[in-house]
């Protein structure tokens, strides 16, 4: 029974680091294309393992100030200094607030990921034809 339990436990750790490199693969693309830099200064709100975890080939900054792009965990409390810069959802909700400009989030365990145009455009971002199917009107 141990023997069991320890395999779940170590299959269970492998399909979870898979998740959060393909979330961090994920990213890195986005990441570098709402940016339009091979390495984007990348500021976190809160937390994301992913990001954290695998950073890639962006560069994670301390402080909202020196950041290119800020990934939301949460929008509460957020620094006055965040307001300025590209803002990155991390949740479908996130895009209530009109200055995220898109979310990526995994909902029924799928990544989905979401721009809207005029936000794009309000912030002069262009994607490359890649994204053109997560581009949506709001």
């Amino acid at each position: 029974m141990k023997n069991i339990l320890l395999i779940l436990l170590l299959v269970s750790n492998v399909l979870f680091a898979s998740d959060t490199q393909l979330e961090s693969a994920i990213f890195n693309k986005i990441l570098k294309a709402v940016t339009a830099k091979e390495h984007p200064k990348v500021y976190i709100y809160t937390q994301n393992e992913a990001l954290e975890k695998y950073p890639a080939a962006f560069v994670l900054v301390k402080h909202c100030k020196d950041a290119d792009v800020v990934v939301l965990s949460t929008l509460k409390n957020m620094p006055e200094a965040c307001k300025g810069k590209i803002l990155f959802g991390t949740r479908y909700a996130h895009l209530r607030n009109p200055q995220v400009i898109g979310a990526f989030f995994w909902q029924k365990g799928r990544p989905n990921i979401l721009f809207y145009r005029d936000r794009l455009a309000k912030n002069h971002i262009k994607l490359d034809a890649s994204f053109e199917k997560y581009i949506e009107d709001e």
